[in-house]
């Protein structure tokens, strides 16, 4: 901590009130976690009024020495902490002076202390004073704009917004007050919309997820023996034209912090070049609300997924998988999620392999200069019940990701993923034993925006899938460019 101002210097408060009542006090900007426009606009005018600092030294010379000599130190101290940032420590000690003897300096610095620790009533509460003392402070006006800002109280906020613009502040000022008026019109809007469609182009070496060699030793329900995978059960590979719509719609429906409703749709197709046996393609629809707190948001989506594969209808999916995410701080949140889903196959012959999922997750993130770095850690446990218990597994896994977005308008994505699956029975061709598995996958995405609305992107993904049966061994590795618009 910096030593800016002396402990013991006479009297720190007739001083200050003696400059008050010959000049005008200059007052601090608010907290850099502020927006732009909040942050900029702070410069529009000065805090004095003579007729409550004269009334503040009426009550010092009704002092004793010894009271004004604490209250002095008790001054420093604050200022101290003040200009050193330490506005937790400042506002007790703001607070406690103000209870003795109020300036119009005090009431601000306690005011803004008030803001930057979160105690925006506080700060409501001593601009609305000193506005009711002096309603010229344009300067406290747009504080008091930016705490009700703050609060989602936006008409209030607009109010006296527009009082400032009336009294023809500076060009820059104007500026500025355009830009909070922007941002509070932008906070109002009820119903928000996206869209992101893209083309790409894949590259993958095994379309199958098969199994690297040519004859395999067995033991089926005909004894030991070899087995000898077939072109489309063996390691293929093959390129893909990939496309992808996704859009989200979210309404609104009430204050700031309350609720809300959220639909989203996704469209994924992948075609292949050679082998359009594997083609695939998913569409799902989600809708569901959401109930947003200032810390708190909890969502509860429902959704339906149809699957299409080698150009046939595969499977629809029913799913539900509400989350909570509670936000500690601006540094930390805490996500859990439990997700319930149905699948059921339309051909017979796949019926075995209709099922009921249950997934647990629960993932802590780490946000990072204003959230420009997301760091996350996932665990999780999955339950899948299948009508066969071949198809039926359960089993931990975990993961770690990054995003990152630079100034260029450039952002990376990168995570690893391991997982575990403990089947309940044997594949065909290994009858004596039951199934396991052990996964570990990376995926990392790069991805460039440009004219505004643009992207190129470039993905990588590798799958490294090691089983106690053979035939389910495998690795897998793609590629993948696209180009796309979002809006």
């Amino acid at each position: 901590m910096s030593n800016r101002l002396p402990l013991s210097c006479g009297s720190i408060l007739l001083v200050l009130i003696t400059l008050l009542l010959s000049q005008p006090a200059l007052a601090q900007p608010l907290s850099p976690e502020a927006s732009e426009a909040e942050a900029e606009i702070r410069s529009a005018g000065e805090v004095d009024s003579k007729e409550v600092n004269q009334e503040a030294i009426e009550k010092l010379r009704r002092m004793s020495k010894e009271e004004i000599e604490a209250l002095d130190q008790m001054l420093a101290k604050a200022l101290v902490l003040y200009y050193d940032r330490e506005f937790a420590l400042a506002l007790p000690i703001f607070m406690e002076i103000a209870g003795k003897v109020e300036t119009m300096d005090i009431m601000f610095w306690l005011g803004t202390s008030a803001m930057k620790t979160g105690e925006i009533r506080l700060a409501i509460q001593k601009f609305k004073k000193m506005l009711a003392i002096d309603p010229k402070l344009n300067r406290v006006r747009l504080e008091l704009a930016t705490a009700y800002f703050t609060l989602g109280r936006h008409d209030e906020a607009r109010q006296e917004l527009e009082l400032v613009r009336a009294a023809a502040p500076p060009a820059g000022v104007r500026k500025n007050i355009e830009k909070m008026l922007a941002a509070i019109e932008e906070r109002s809007r009820k119903v928000f919309w996206n869209l992101r469609l893209s083309q790409g182009y894949l590259w993958d070496d095994n379309i199958t997820a098969g199994p690297d060699q040519k004859e395999y030793d067995v033991v089926s329900f005909l004894g030991p023996g070899t087995y000898t995978p077939d072109e489309k059960s063996a390691k293929l590979k093959d390129e893909a034209w990939v496309t992808n719509v996704a859009g989200n719609l979210l309404w609104d429906m009430g204050e700031k912090n309350g609720l809300m409703w959220n639909t989203t749709g996704s469209f994924y197709n992948q075609s292949y070049f050679d082998y359009s046996d594997f083609n695939y393609m998913a569409t799902d629809f989600t809708s569901g609300p959401w109930l947003a707190g200032r810390r708190d948001i909890l969502k509860i989506p429902f959704g339906y997924t149809e699957l299409e594969y080698g150009k046939k209808r595969l499977s629809y999916i029913f799913h539900v998988d509400p989350n909570y995410e509670h936000h500690f701080n601006q540094y930390f949140s805490l996500k859990g999620l439990y997700s319930y889903s149905t699948a059921k196959y339309h051909a017979d012959k796949n019926s075995g392999l209709d099922s009921k999922k249950h997934r647990f997750e629960l993932t802590p993130n780490f946000y990072l200069v204003n959230r420009k770095h997301i760091l996350s850690a996932t665990a999780g446990y999955e339950d899948h019940n299948a009508d066969v218990d071949r198809f039926t597994y359960d089993g931990p896994y975990y993961a770690l990701s990054c995003f990152t977005r630079f100034r260029t308008n450039t952002e990376f994505f990168l995570r690893y993923q391991w997982t575990r699956r403990d089947y309940y029975g044997s594949p065909p061709t290994d009858i004596d034993k039951d199934r396991k598995d052990k996964r570990n996958s990376y995926t990392a995405v790069l991805s460039q925006g440009f004219l505004k609305y643009f992207f190129a992107s470039f993905a990588f993904s590798y799958t490294d899938n090691d089983s106690n049966c053979d035939l389910n061994t495998f690795d897998r590795t793609t590629y993948t460019v696209s180009a796309g618009c979002r809006f």
